[in-house]
């Protein structure tokens, strides 16, 4: 890289830095801060025609379709009420375990996370009612700040998943196959959250057994409480109908992923209109698509940013010379991955996973696969550490969003409840490490390519 360069690259990080501080949208911040650096290295007039031509560039894809209808597939479903179905169903079921309440809401977190394709709005949106539910069942608003913050992750490897899509689309990777990717190691993390969530809670019981007010009292009034809610046995089979539609064609071969999301968008639409009285369904259609515009519109504005940034950050030379620097080192090829994936951390401190992905994939993606790494098991390897670095000490935007939200939850205390899930989340991540077949093993038996 020239100095010129170099000061530029400088120039634009510190500008984007700024521009986030004022609150800026992360999209519009990306795209002025890039900008910025096309004026230095080049002219004022190639900046106009960058800003005009790399956003319409960046989104004219026929892939990234998919994304709106994944987008009004799961809004359709939540204003139907089927997740607020499955929640009932996971708290009815769980009451009896450990933990039920919490359980529950890490349920719940998982499903508004994958409907929403954002982490940090689904802790923004659920932190105090899942907080409320959780304290009321007697644990420590330590371990609701836990299973909020780490909740929010678990949408961004449940297909449909809008991040995994994205990871596809800016790596040109199968998209169909980084779906059926996401599977195994969503549910082995559920597995791991849940099992944390269980020993945290048996541990506090036996702190607390022999008092008036015990946590076990506590948690079977809780239970008692959930065996009275109403039990949506349809809604849950909705639930169902939709997952096979949407994912089950696409793993049989059947649709590809951008025509299993339209049937999965129509079946969600059908469940709406069958499960909404006929005189809300017009009311009902349109929040639905305004939401669904919302989202889409907010998830394309960082998808332009991105493209801006990242156009910059090519004709600065900065890719290639991160490229070149890694190879040149001549390093264990494990040994790069764990640096490229400690690169994603503190990224979590200003970005959301959807911001970190369109940065950092573009550049990390040919670095580890030139290294031989499989390119699907990569792509949910690094997808699930940037999520991770959303709640990882001392930068996870999450933690700082749930303290922000749930006003009597201190930083301290929202980042000691989150300790126990990075633990987890590191057990997971090395699992996947060692044993990448919980990754390709559905792809590989999939009729998708």
């Amino acid at each position: 890289m020239t100095g010129a360069a170099i000061g530029a690259l400088i120039t634009v990080l510190l500008t984007f830095l700024v521009l986030l501080a004022i609150r800026l949208h992360v999209g519009l911040s990306l795209m002025i801060a890039g900008l910025v650096g096309v004026v230095m290295l080049r002219s004022t007039s190639a900046a106009i025609s960058t800003g005009s031509n790399s956003p319409f560039s960046s989104s004219a894809d026929y892939s990234l379709v998919i994304i709106p209808l994944f987008i009004l597939m799961g809004v359709f479903a939540v204003k139907a009420g089927l997740a607020q179905a499955g929640f009932d169903i996971a708290a009815r079921l769980m009451r009896r375990l450990p933990g039920g309440a919490a359980l529950a809401s890490l349920s719940g977190s998982g499903l508004f996370a994958a409907v929403t394709g954002s982490s940090v709005a689904t802790v923004a949106t659920l932190a105090r009612i899942s907080t409320d539910a959780i304290v009321k069942a007697g644990h420590s608003i330590r371990l609701a700040a836990g299973v909020v913050a780490a909740g929010g992750t678990l949408g961004v490897l449940i297909p449909p998943s809008i991040v995994l899509v994205l990871y596809g689309v800016v790596t040109e990777e199968s998209i169909g196959q980084l779906l059926l990717a996401g599977i195994g190691p969503g549910l082995l993390t559920i597995l791991a959250y849940g099992a944390t969530i269980m020993l945290l809670v048996v541990v506090a019981r036996r702190r607390t057994e022999g008092t008036a007010d015990s946590l076990r009292e506590r948690e079977r009034a809780a239970a008692d409480e959930a065996r009275g809610i109403s039990m949506d046995w349809m809604g849950g089979a909705f639930l169902a109908v939709i997952f096979l539609v949407s994912i089950g064609t696409i793993y049989m071969g059947i649709a590809t992923p951008t025509e299993a999301a339209s049937f999965g968008a129509l079946a969600a639409l059908i469940i709406l209109i069958i499960r909404t009285r006929l005189s809300h369904l017009f009311t009902a259609v349109k929040e639905s698509l305004v939401e669904a515009i919302g989202i889409t519109s907010m998830t394309f504005l960082l998808l332009a940013g991105a493209g801006v940034f990242t156009y910059f950050l090519a004709l600065s030379g900065a890719s290639t010379a991160l490229v070149n620097a890694v190879i040149s080192a001549d390093l264990a090829p494990y040994l790069v991955l764990v640096l490229c994936l400690l690169i994603l951390l503190p990224l979590g401190m200003f970005l959301d996973g959807i911001s970190m992905i369109l940065i950092a994939a573009p550049l990390l993606h040919p670095i580890l696969t030139g290294y031989g790494f499989d390119a699907i098991w990569l792509g949910v390897i690094i997808v699930k550490v940037a999520e991770m670095a959303l709640i990882t000490p001392p930068v996870g935007m999450n933690v700082f969003v749930y303290s922000g939200t749930v006003k009597e939850a201190s930083l301290g205390t929202a980042f000691r409840g989150v300790i126990p899930f990075i633990l987890a989340d590191l057990v997971v991540v090395t699992i996947l490490i060692l044993v990448p077949d919980i990754v390709t093993f559905i792809p590989n038996l999939s009729g998708t390519s």
